[in-house]
Formats: C-alpha cells, sequence, structure tokens
C-alpha cells in the first residue's frame, strides 16, 4: 500500500508591526541569522503610514538578500499590509490566517525583547515535549537559569496589570503578556472563527479560547530584555485593559463551542 510522506514540519513566525521598523531592523536581522529553515517569517505591518510601510519593505529585501546568502536559512516572507491600523491582534491574526502550510503558529513582538535564541528554543521544546501539548505562552519568571532584564516601574506595574488579569478575567496565568506565543495550526483553527480581540488583550482572549475549547497550554520561562519603546503605559491603560478583559472573558464563557 502506497503511503504518502508526512508533511514537513514548518513554523510561522508572524511579527506585527506598528511604527516599529527602527527597533525590527537589528531584530528581523538577528532573525535571519539564528532561525532554522523551517521557519517562515512574515512581518504583519498594521497600518503605520506610506513612510513606514517603505522602510518595512527596505528591511525585508535586506533580509531576504541575505537570507539567501545563508545555508539552511529562513525563509522571510513579502511583508503584509494593512491600513488603517487596528491593532497588535488584528497585525497577528491576518498573519496567521496566512499560515496554510505550516503545523505551527507563532508570534515575537517587533523590539526583540524575546531573542531569536529563545524562539528556538522554545519552539524546539514544544516540537520534543512528551505527552504533547497545544499552545505555548512564553513567561517572563524570575527563576533560576532565566534572565529578564526589566526596569523595576515596568516590572511592577506588570505584576499590577497581571494581578487585574488574573482577578478580572478569571486566568490561570503568570504572564499573558510576554511577545512570545506558539501554537498548533489545528488548536488556531478551531478558535479563529471566535477571535475578535484587535488590540492588547488579543493576548488574553487567545487564552481564553484555547482553554474553552479544551486545548493543552503550557507556560514556558524564557529569557527577556526589556527595550525602550513600548506603546503601551499600563499606569494610563490597565483600566481600560481591565474592563476589556471583563468583557471577553463574559463573551468567551458565552460561546456555545
Amino acid at each position: 500500500m502506497f503511503l504518502s510522506p508526512k508533511p514537513v514540519s514548518r513554523t510561522l513566525l508572524v511579527i506585527p508591526s506598528y511604527k516599529d521598523s527602527e527597533r525590527l531592523a537589528p531584530f528581523l536581522r538577528e532573525l535571519v541569522a539564528t532561525l532554522p529553515g523551517h521557519f517562515s517569517i512574515l512581518v504583519s505591518e498594521d497600518g503605520s503610514g506610506a513612510d513606514e510601510a517603505a522602510s518595512i519593505k527596505a528591511l525585508v529585501r535586506e533580509g531576504q538578500e541575505i537570507s539567501t546568502r545563508k545555508t539552511n536559512a529562513p525563509e522571510l516572507l513579502d511583508p503584509l499590509f494593512h491600513d488603517p491600523n487596528s491593532g497588535k491582534g488584528g497585525a497577528i491574526l491576518r498573519g496567521w490566517r496566512q499560515g496554510g502550510r505550516y503545523d505551527l503558529l507563532a508570534f515575537a513582538d517587533a523590539d526583540g525583547a524575546v531573542s531569536a535564541r529563545e524562539i528556538v528554543r522554545a519552539e524546539q521544546f514544544m516540537r520534543s515535549a512528551t505527552p504533547p501539548f497545544d499552545a505555548l505562552f512564553g513567561s517572563r519568571v524570575k527563576m533560576l537559569g532565566r534572565c529578564i532584564q526589566r526596569r523595576g516601574i515596568r516590572h511592577y506595574t506588570g505584576r499590577i496589570f497581571a494581578t487585574l488579569v488574573s482577578v478580572v478575567g478569571r486566568v490561570p496565568a503568570y504572564d499573558t503578556q510576554c511577545g512570545l506565543k506558539i501554537l498548533t495550526a489545528s488548536a488556531f483553527e478551531r478558535i479563529s472563527p471566535f477571535a475578535q480581540s484587535l488590540g492588547f488583550a488579543f493576548d488574553v482572549e487567545l487564552l481564553l479560547l484555547l482553554l474553552k475549547t479544551g486545548q493543552r497550554v503550557v507556560e514556558f520561562p524564557i529569557d527577556w530584555e526589556d527595550v525602550a519603546g513600548s506603546k503601551v503605559n499600563l499606569l494610563r491603560d490597565s483600566t481600560r485593559m481591565a474592563r476589556e478583559v471583563f468583557h471577553i472573558r463574559r463573551r468567551v464563557e458565552a460561546l456555545k463551542i
């Protein structure tokens, strides 16, 4: 009996970008230099304007030229553009919905706070885990063997927001907002029709939908380095985000899936 060959395992890494070309430039070079050949990288540019779009195109062209000269290089896809700006979650969802030929879907923030080396380590862990699981959430946990370089104010405001998320959203996670997530394409296919959050509460909705549909999610401690230029001010935005988390929880709880 003829058996068709098993599909090659491939990972799509989406980088959401909004006015991030300066921070993205060194990170994209690092990704091209470090990620193995079964990765594809897709920059999802989210309505930053014509000048920023031109900068992203130039960065990607440069990365593609470097990639062609490297053995076992990742595939750097042409960037995905959207106008007007919709939010980080919208940029990620549009990228993941391009991912028909991949068995794993990931995103990492454009600032490079999670290094390419850590992305590889997390992806290898997910592929080799026994028993397997459906989604990996990077987590900034201060523990032996992990390096978290974070300004004190960002650490404490981050923990305040994490507590709000845990209480308001009933989210059983230490760190929902770390900029690294990986999930199986099959898990995303199941939750994709119900994903609506386009902003920074996207991560919370993603976790709640995965848990609602019975997916197995693990938190994975990563090394993380604070990078200047964050567009979220947790002191200013925490109340709004907590309110959004509350509505997301109510909506997900009501879903019949």
